[in-house]
């Protein structure tokens, strides 16, 4: 038999595969940046809604502040007052059917934002007739409880949408 002559065949190398491209992507990785994206978008949303209620609730202890450093209960009462009407009209789907309620039909409102009737039966009815009440018939303590009373509703509302 006739030996091979391996040279003599004209066979090339091995070829290796160029190396592996960034792009495009695989599936994987475009799911996982649609939800990194989705994840900011919610958390944008989140901290846009909870803005509004830091910067209320940051305005309203201004006044408790300003309270408790000798200003007058009467005028931290009609602010105090003016501050939960903004809030509301903020976080209530129909701004303009809150920025018109007055008296009872403000209360009941407030009331049903917490299911409880703080303000339509307790402390809370104040911010009524605050704009209305001689000054010497208002006092440092009711107001300071009303405020506390304020806080915690301010931080219990989300925004209907």
């Amino acid at each position: 038999m006739n030996p091979i002559d391996f040279s003599q065949i004209p066979l090339r190398d091995i070829h290796l595969p160029g190396p592996v491209s960034w792009w495009p992507l695989a599936v994987g990785w475009w799911i996982v940046a649609a939800l990194v994206l989705v994840g900011l978008a919610i958390a944008w949303i989140h901290y846009r809604r909870r803005e509004r209620e830091r910067a209320a609730l940051k305005a309203l202890k201004r006044v408790l502040r300003a309270l408790d450093d000798g200003q007058e209960p009467l005028r931290c009462l009609q602010r105090m007052s003016m501050l939960m009407r903004r809030f509301a009209m903020s976080v209530a789907g129909e701004a303009t059917a809150v920025a018109g309620l007055t008296g009872e039909q403000w209360l009941a409102f407030l009331d049903s934002r917490w299911d409880r009737d703080t303000f339509s039966r307790g402390m809370g009815r104040a911010l009524a007739v605050a704009p209305y009440v001689p000054a010497d018939r208002v006092m440092y303590a009711d107001v300071h409880e009303l405020g506390t009373v304020c806080v915690r509703w301010i931080a219990t509302q989300r925004p209907e949408d």
